[in-house]
């Protein structure tokens, strides 16, 4: 049985105004140390959510992932708005995001690229025109999505 939404968004309401945007950091870069503050305190918020859900360790730590790639996905909804690519576009592409296949991924591919530049073809968007940036946002989307419903399954 699936834990109840309001259960899993404990962490998305507990957090404190901008760590979405820190995560979404997170998702952008490879720099460790960089991310620690954002992770750390997406990691106290977890631990408290968890602890008045009874979740035992392994829950835990998928808890800590869906929040972490949920939450990153809404700072980079965002960013991705601002660069002209609509979220949606990107879930449909891929069959992610709710209501959605969510296969599990264990990293982006040049196969799941290729078919967000098709999709934004087809969507009247020349991904010619897609700049760096919106491409590393599209891969951190990509990478979020799979993080939050690969932590999912093991909640439900």
């Amino acid at each position: 049985m699936a834990r109840a939404p309001q259960a899993l968004a404990c962490a998305v309401i507990a957090a404190p105004e901008g760590l979405d945007a820190q995560l979404a950091d997170t998702m952008l870069t490879l720099d460790a140390e960089k991310s620690k503050p954002a992770l750390d305190a997406l990691r106290t918020i977890v631990e408290r959510c968890a602890a008045d859900q009874f979740l035992n360790d392994k829950e835990r730590e998928a808890y800590f992932g869906y929040a972490l790639g949920r939450m990153a996905r809404d700072g980079l909804d965002t960013r991705l708005k601002a660069e002209g690519i609509p979220s949606a576009l990107i879930d449909k592409a891929l069959d992610i995001g709710p209501g959605n296949a969510n296969n599990p991924a264990t990293q982006v591919t040049q196969g799941d690229l290729r078919r967000v530049a098709n999709a934004l073809a087809e969507d009247g968007r020349d991904p010619a025109k897609v700049t760096p940036v919106g491409w590393g946002l599209i891969t951190a989307w990509i990478a979020a999505t799979a993080q939050m419903f690969d932590a999912q399954r093991v909640l439900d």
